[in-house]
């Protein structure tokens, strides 16, 4: 079989890895490393296994609807299933392999199926403009919420709901709201012109921290509901779910300051996508928690520092 769509993924790799630099290149090798060993000590506890290994195929469906090749892959590339299949099972391979070293070893022919059955899936999340009103309920200038919701208001309220209707089950409403916060990070993706940049009037600080305020804002009213329900039902969650809202604004406020410390007008900053990967899903790994805060005090002068050479700030 011709392996293109493999090789293609190692190219993208290849190149994502030098853009990231030698810093970022040795922090995303140590958190693969740490993250393959907590899958293998969470495999190890028949409590823990169902959550991880939901996390994993929820994070594979997650990236096969939201792939937007699938049309090109299916009418370009010989035999496409195939090469979808072989792509998943190998870039997944060690999340999932350590289960075969304990009693959970099942999970591993039940994952190489799972993989089998979502590969020949070509429905997609379309992510059209939509919800026009929605400009009534979010400021303009709020874009990037604005933006996002209109293309992933369906997903959030189905996400928002399962979060709900799952209170019971303890840290399972924390999954569904971790794929939301994912989701938000997104948003902060593409980079606005220079002229809405301008349009703020503001100083990169002043921006910054508005930009913060209305993050902080909007995740605090998606989740914190949720959290107060889960608390009721399993009071003994209660630090947990505070530390949960605590990591998930701080996800969100290192997405804005990625954004602005690897500012290019017009520009969307592909290549963040790994390191906004590697900080969210290491917020699933109690050792890792600290890595978002981090992350967000190494960016934040940098960001401001960024945006002066776009902004005449004789501040």
């Amino acid at each position: 079989m011709n392996w293109i769509l493999l090789r293609v993924r190692l190219h993208q790799a290849k190149r994502q890895l030098n853009s990231l630099g030698i810093f970022y290149a040795l922090i995303l090798f140590g958190f693969l490393c740490i993250a393959i060993f907590y899958t293998f000590l969470a495999y190890r506890e028949k409590d823990k296994s169902p959550y991880v290994f939901a996390v994993t195929i929820l994070t594979l469906a997650g990236i096969h609807f939201s792939r937007s090749d699938k049309e090109f892959v299916n009418n370009h590339v010989a035999r496409p299933i195939q090469n979808i299949f072989t792509e998943y099972l190998i870039f997944s391979f060690p999340f999932i392999l350590p289960s075969i070293f304990t009693s959970q070893w099942f999970y591993f022919p039940t994952w190489v199926l799972a993989c089998f059955l979502i590969a020949p899936i070509k429905a997609s999340f379309r992510q059209r403009t939509r919800f026009p009103h929605l400009s009534k309920i979010i400021s303009p200038q709020n874009f990037e919420w604005l933006t996002g919701l209109r293309k992933n208001l369906v997903l959030f309220i189905v996400l928002w709901i399962l979060a709900i209707i799952t209170c019971r089950v303890r840290i399972l409403p924390l999954i569904f709201l971790w794929f939301m916060i994912v989701t938000a990070t997104s948003f902060y993706q593409q980079c606005e012109s220079l002229q809405v940049l301008f349009a703020s009037s503001e100083s990169p600080g002043r921006l910054i921290k508005k930009k913060i305020e209305t993050a902080v804002s909007f995740t605090a009213i998606l989740v914190v509901p949720i959290l107060v329900i889960n608390s009721i039902f399993n009071p003994t969650l209660i630090l947990v779910n505070a530390i949960f809202l605590l990591v998930q604004i701080t996800i969100i406020v290192f997405a804005i300051l990625l954004k602005y410390t690897t500012y290019l007008p017009n520009e969307n900053l592909k290549g963040n996508t790994i390191i906004i990967s590697m900080v969210t899903i290491g917020a699933l790994i109690p050792f890792l928690l600290p890595i978002p805060a981090i992350m967000c005090f190494r960016n934040y002068n940098r960001s401001i520092k960024n945006l002066k050479h776009y902004i005449d700030d004789p501040r």
